[in-house]
């Protein structure tokens, strides 16, 4: 049996794809395995959703922010303390002076890419990002959930390509298609214009929902009924995405903001959604693609970065750049059932080649290589 550390601070649904990523990475290992001890490293503030359970895992809450100068400090202590054979970090940030065995995940290069105000103003920040992220070229083996992301790594931060594996994420089972009555009932609770387009992401310059305004407006000239729902909330580092989405809502009412939202509510407003559109500039996988064709609904997203990679031949993709292809394409699929209905069967037939659980058993399986060689 070994001691197997998991830093899971971005626990939080409302972290995204991280928080998704950490919630599935813990539930599917303690699923497959009952050897290993596992100790989760999770946010204090995480302590009340934290609702896994299993007589080989011990949670850990700590006040330790992350992105901070406490990592470099207390984590390190803390991890020194708790001496694990393995420590898995689920997202780059960790104790660069830690010497003891351990996996991270590589999300993404948004932040090299498209850095936040906070690391534009700030020296001290940017350079304490770019000291934490080139270390993890010294972690034991390096996660990254596409191929386009291991390019990104090895080709523009010429990280080492023996460590780097590729593991795919996948879609949770909340995310299935929906009754009509599921679907009524989520469009009443809500208030939800009858029929919509959808986006699910952070408002950010980068995840294009400046240009997927700017192609609604197109759009509602021809279909005065369709909606468009935007889900999550305002983000603190790009206000100026804040103010587009209240100027257009000002303009028109059919574009809704219900907030963010639980996956309760969230699987059915897929579910009934027209058409799911992600005309992101950049992603590291693209969770929310599959979670769209789980859910049974037809998707137009980039074609760039992971999003291909990921959407295959399920998808409509588009330059993200520009809404007159952006609303020419949601405007396809309006017009046409068949395409509607191909797309959705083809995105049913891609979303069953992911899974989280084979994304346990691999990650599983380098915790096994690495611990082997103690």
């Amino acid at each position: 049996m070994s001691k197997i550390g998991l830093d899971l601070r971005l626990w939080s649904a409302e972290t995204g794809g991280i928080g998704r990523y950490s919630q599935n990475l813990l539930k599917e290992l303690l699923a497959i395995d009952k050897e290993n001890q596992y100790t989760a490293i999770i946010s204090t503030s995480d302590t009340a959703s934290f609702n896994v359970a299993a007589p080989n895992l011990r949670k850990l809450p700590t006040n330790i922010p992350y992105y901070s100068s406490q990592e470099q400090s207390q984590l390190l202590k803390l991890l020194r303390q708790e001496n694990f054979d393995l420590v898995h970090f689920a997202q780059f940030n960790h104790p660069i002076l830690y010497r003891r065995p351990f996996v991270v995940t590589v999300h993404d290069i948004i932040m090299h890419l498209y850095p936040g105000p906070m690391q534009r103003k700030s020296k001290v920040r940017r350079l304490g990002y770019l000291a934490t992220f080139n270390d993890c070229k010294r972690a034991d083996r390096i996660i990254v959930p596409s191929q386009a992301t291991k390019d990104d790594l090895v080709n523009q931060l010429k990280f080492p390509l023996e460590k780097i594996n590729v593991i795919a994420e996948g879609s949770a089972k909340d995310f299935r298609p929906h009754s009509e009555a599921e679907k009524e009932k989520i469009i009443r609770k809500y208030a939800l214009p009858k029929r919509y387009i959808l986006f699910v992401s952070r408002w950010a310059e980068y995840k294009g929902l400046p240009a997927l305004i700017e192609a609604f407006h197109i759009l509602s000239a021809k279909y005065p009924d369709l909606g468009l729902v935007i889900t999550g909330k305002p983000d603190s580092q790009n206000p100026q995405v804040a103010d587009i989405v209240r100027a257009a809502q000002a303009e028109n009412k059919n574009i809704i903001t219900p907030g963010f939202l639980p996956d309760e509510d969230l699987a059915p407003i897929y579910s009934a959604a027209s058409v799911y559109v992600h005309p992101s500039w950049y992603e590291g996988f693209g969770i929310m693609i599959l979670e769209a064709f789980a859910s049974g609904v037809p998707v137009v997203t980039s074609n760039i970065s992971s999003l291909p990679e990921v959407a295959g031949e399920a998808a409509l993709l588009v330059d993200p750049r520009d809404p007159q292809e952006i609303a020419a394409n949601v405007a396809k699929i309006i017009d046409s059932p068949k395409l509607a209905d191909d797309l959705i069967e083809k995105g049913q037939e891609r979303v069953g080649q992911y899974s989280w659980r084979m994304m346990a058993e691999k990650t599983l399986e380098i915790y096994q290589q690495i611990l082997a060689k103690k």
